[in-house]
């Protein structure tokens, strides 16, 4: 009876034991969360994963309900216009259904013109303020009028810092989903959404480009941004149906050399010119090629039929702002941009030039540093999302292991808050890298 008796306690024991190693419940840091979330953030001690957490989700409501009193931001909304310095951008703004738990889709609409008259130029804005609005069907549907009168109406250099501060405004006024921001556009909107995406790609879940040019651009830093082309066959001024099917290729071959990512889609409209369907709010399917690439290369276009219409494709896809795989080609940077990071990594805006690839296993609290050819410092940003913040943080560099202890600052959290205006990319903490 005594030995039955020593048996049952010390499994008493050990289950006791087991419970205390693993820590609090899912209840359990719940509760903590909500109970932290009745302080101010100057009161709360970092000391655990779920207070930085709760102090990132304070300092954010804090600065928001700041931000949507200042005069600026009051006028800009109001005035639907935004100014940065010699350059101003107008949009027009409507709301499609009722807010998600997380907030409306924002749609940012890129009309056709460019390089003309004014008056062709508010033609096409016009045009493009109804022109996907009947496939919304939930959202916040944005037209914004090109900077200026020029065939890059849409990524002149002063376009960059307007689009964040566009994002901006409506996420601190709208409470759009940060997770949810597409990007389309035809024509010269088309060349916008190619130059755009990838010089702000973390600000995106998804792209559209229709009937647009390249112009050469680098899409290095597409790897977590689904990418759509559409084109006519027969659309040959300034070759972009060819060049249109050859950035197939680019992309399956981006896939291709970074082992993943760059999901993308390519539709070479059959028998079309410069118009296309790509707004059917029917969603019918259209006749497009199924070899695009081959037929970049001469051979026979291969008839198939898909549904093309861009909104449906950008809302198949949700942003993870903490992806576990960056891809960061610095060459491919916004000019007059101040922000300096890209998802999780920062470098000074200075650095232009450079590929780095990382990568992070919440697992095992390790980042890793697949490649990095950039010049200077790369620092990496961490938040709870992350790593444990308050366990060793490995780095590995070259198969070579270094162990950080990090300590999570509230004056780091209101930086990157200030910096993003996101309240889904906030960090606590940092280490750089040379």
């Amino acid at each position: 009876m005594k030995r039955i008796l020593a048996i049952v306690l010390s499994a008493v024991m050990l289950i006791t034991l087991i419970s205390a190693c693993s820590g609090p419940n899912q209840k359990d840091l719940d509760a903590l969360y909500e109970e932290l979330m009745k302080k101010e953030p100057e009161e709360i001690k970092l000391d655990s994963n779920t207070a930085v957490k709760a102090v990132r989700n304070l300092v954010w409501n804090a600065y928001k309900e700041a931000e949507r009193k200042d005069p600026e931001r009051v006028a800009e909304i109001t005035q639907k216009a935004i100014t940065y310095g010699e350059a101003t951008m107008h949009f027009d703004l409507k709301i499609v259904g009722k807010a998600g738990a997380d907030g409306y889709p924002l749609i940012i609409a890129l009309h056709g013109g460019g390089g003309g008259s004014k008056e062709v130029n508010d033609q096409q804005w016009d045009h493009m303020k109804i022109y996907y609005l009947d496939s919304v069907t939930n959202g916040l549907y944005v037209a914004t009028r090109g900077v200026r009168d020029t065939w890059d109406t849409h990524f002149n250099p002063e376009s960059y810092p307007l689009y964040e501060r566009l994002i901006d405004d409506l996420s601190i006024y709208y409470g759009i989903d940060t997770n949810r921001v597409y990007l389309v556009g035809y024509s010269a909107g088309g060349d916008g959404v190619y130059q755009i995406t990838p010089r702000l790609a973390d600000r995106f879940a998804a792209a559209n480009m229709s009937a647009g040019h390249p112009n050469g651009v680098n899409l290095t830093n597409l790897y977590n941004v689904p990418f759509q082309i559409q084109c006519g066959q027969n659309d040959s001024s300034y070759n972009r149906n060819t060049m249109d099917a050859y950035y197939c290729e680019v992309l399956d071959k981006l896939h291709d050399t970074y082992n993943g990512g760059y999901i993308h889609n390519v539709n070479i409209h059959l028998l079309r010119e410069h118009g296309i369907i790509d707004n059917d709010p029917n969603m019918s399917e259209q006749g497009v090629m199924a070899n695009p690439v081959q037929w970049y290369y001469g051979e026979m276009p291969v008839p198939t039929s898909v549904n093309s219409n861009s909104i449906y494709f950008v809302e198949q896809f949700k942003r993870n702002p903490v992806p576990e795989r960056v891809v960061w080609d610095l060459s491919v940077r916004a000019d007059e941009v101040s922000t300096e990071s890209f998802y999780w990594l920062r470098a000074s805006t200075d650095i232009r030039s450079g590929v780095i690839v990382a990568n992070y296993d919440k697992s095992t609290n390790t980042v890793t540093i697949e490649q990095n050819t950039v010049e200077g410092e790369v620092k990496i940003m961490l938040n709870d999302e992350m790593v444990d913040l308050f366990k060793p943080v490995k780095v590995v560099v070259n198969g070579k292991t270094t162990e950080y202890t990090v300590t999570p600052t509230i004056e780091y959290i209101k930086k990157t808050v200030e910096e993003r205006c996101d309240p889904n990319m906030i960090f606590a903490a940092e280490i750089t890298i040379e």
